[in-house]
């Protein structure tokens, strides 16, 4: 009992309601300057001086059972207290974080983390809002976090501050605006999983600043670059290489000249032989350093015999059939090549490095020869369990390997082929031009198409293809993925057993459970 009147001494209860002060003062009201240091110095002292003077108490007081008891508690209660700040501390200097969506939706994609750390000059996000999300706050903070000397963003309220909003020239609210020097781009503000499929696009456009021009030949059954119901067009492949920085123009080459200015000619899916005169423009066109892709399909004679030979391209007279395991686990079926092995080419590095699948329905081999000053790289190579069918009538039976007639895997269906360009083929006013040709033949049109587009790494594939041809490496990987639409489609009849089971069946379940376990137990 002296013990406890001795606890009740004043000098001890000053001290600590003292340096309680001090804490208060500290924490919340000056910061620790020296008013809270000086609080808290004068409480420990009190609290000193008093256990100096009730040593026979204090000892007296630390040998009851309940005192050891509480001091536990208090011992691991200030243990669990240590972990918790430094559990905080370890998460805000390493920001580590897990992405358990199955597109990686919360996880930047090589290539905004490659396109943001590389920057060469400073670049800022503007969004004009009235309502910040803070989702979106987040998410532009990975991309800060990035390059954080290069990349800032800042949300603007038009209401509070119109003067920037009129620098800017936005009109609408709920838009983003990238600038970098004077490049500027605007779009609309996208929901926050979406930011980056939509954002990153617009960042490579401010960083490359000029625009690409990739002409598509016409005029030969090509696959058309416009949407058209009901059947196959390249439209998805316009779109993604306009978010790339292209501006995609149709060519004839019967018609018309191949412009100046012409990056890089494609042509996709020739159902019928070229002009000898156009075949002749395309050789022209690469002696003079030019960049050119060929999409050939099986069994498609595109007339371009002169061109590949002087490239020494064989395209195979044949049909890529497939049935390792993994295409009978898709279920894709035999006619749909399946590459999941790649050559050492930076069109297929992010590829092979991020260990993604390319698709190819209906396909053809592309075998090189060799060419004095023509280097040629394989890019594409599919499975030891395809072959190239060379039976005329796919359908005339089963498909079975003949060892006589056909080509054993694996096989070739896609290649990338550099030239250097002769000074006296330069013209006069691009002697500073490209100092090489190149060509990139893919014996398979299909993969690019609607809906295959977006299969696997299809997209980048093409992508990949069509910057490593104009020489934008910089933007050669992995794009942001998008969100799978994954809606429950739910008629009206299911949804009535929905409703029942969820308001008549189950209750009746749970009832008869607890009924017979009442009974059992009676």
């Amino acid at each position: 009992m002296k013990a406890w009147q001795a606890l009740a001494d004043w000098t001890g209860i000053v001290g600590l309601g003292v340096v309680a002060i001090g804490l208060l003062v500290g924490a919340a009201l000056t910061g620790w300057t020296a008013v809270p240091l000086s609080l808290m110095a004068t409480g420990l002292a009190l609290v000193v001086v008093w256990g100096l003077t009730h040593r026979k108490e204090v000892s007296l007081f630390l040998g009851l059972r309940s005192t050891q008891t509480n001091a536990n508690i208090l011992v691991a209660a200030a243990a669990m207290a240590v972990i918790l700040v430094l559990l905080n501390v370890v998460a805000v200097r390493y920001d580590l974080r897990l992405d358990l969506t199955e597109e990686g939706l919360f996880t930047l994609s090589p290539q905004t983390r490659q396109l943001v750390q590389g920057l060469a000059q400073p670049m800022k996000v503007w969004v004009v809002t009235t309502a910040p999300d803070p989702n979106l706050r987040e998410q532009l903070e990975r991309y800060r976090r990035l390059n954080p000397e290069r990349f800032q963003f800042e949300f603007v309220d038009p209401n509070r501050d119109p003067l920037t909003v009129q620098r800017l020239q936005v009109t609408q609210n709920n838009t983003l605006v990238v600038e970098s020097g004077n490049n500027r781009q605007q779009l609309p503000q996208p929901p926050a999983p979406e930011l980056e499929s939509k954002l990153t696009p617009v960042l490579a456009k401010v960083v490359n600043r000029g625009e690409v021009v990739a002409y598509f030949v016409q005029g030969h059954g090509e696959v058309s670059l416009e949407a058209r119901e009901g059947t196959p067009t390249l439209a998805q492949a316009v779109a993604a290489l306009g978010q790339e920085g292209y501006r995609v123009e149709p060519l004839n080459l019967v018609q018309s000249q191949i412009p100046e200015g012409a990056d890089v000619l494609v042509l996709a899916g020739p159902q019928r032989a070229l002009f000898p005169g156009e075949v002749e423009k395309l050789q022209d066109y690469l002696a003079k350093g030019g960049r050119l892709l060929l999409l050939i399909g099986p069994r498609v004679d595109a007339g371009l015999d002169p061109l590949l030979e002087e490239w020494g391209v064989v395209l195979g007279d044949d049909f890529i059939i497939e049935v390792s395991s993994v295409s009978q686990l898709l279920g894709t079926g035999p006619a749909v090549a399946l590459v999941t092995t790649y050559g050492d080419h930076p069109i297929t590095a992010p590829l092979a490095e991020q260990r993604l699948m390319t698709l190819f329905p209906l396909a053809r081999s592309v075998d090189t020869e060799v060419r004095e000053g023509i280097q040629a790289t394989p890019l594409l190579r599919t499975s030891p369990q395809s072959w190239g069918e060379t039976s005329p009538n796919l359908e005339a039976g089963p498909l079975q390997f003949d060892p006589d007639q056909d080509k054993p895997g694996p096989l070739t269906l896609g290649v990338a082929l550099t030239r250097q360009v002769k000074g006296d083929q330069k013209t006069s006013e691009s002697q500073e031009g490209p100092t090489e040709a190149r060509l990139v033949v893919i014996g398979n049109v299909n993969f690019a198409l609607d809906g295959n587009l977006r299969q696997q790494g299809n997209r980048d594939l093409f992508l990949n293809t069509l910057n490593w041809l104009t020489e934008r490496t910089e933007q050669i990987s992995i794009r942001p993925k998008s969100i799978t639409d994954r809606r429950l489609a739910v008629t009206g009849q299911n949804f009535r057993w929905l409703v029942l089971g969820s308001t008549v069946l189950l209750p009746l379940v749970a009832l008869g459970s607890g009924a017979v376990l009442w009974w059992q137990r009676r």
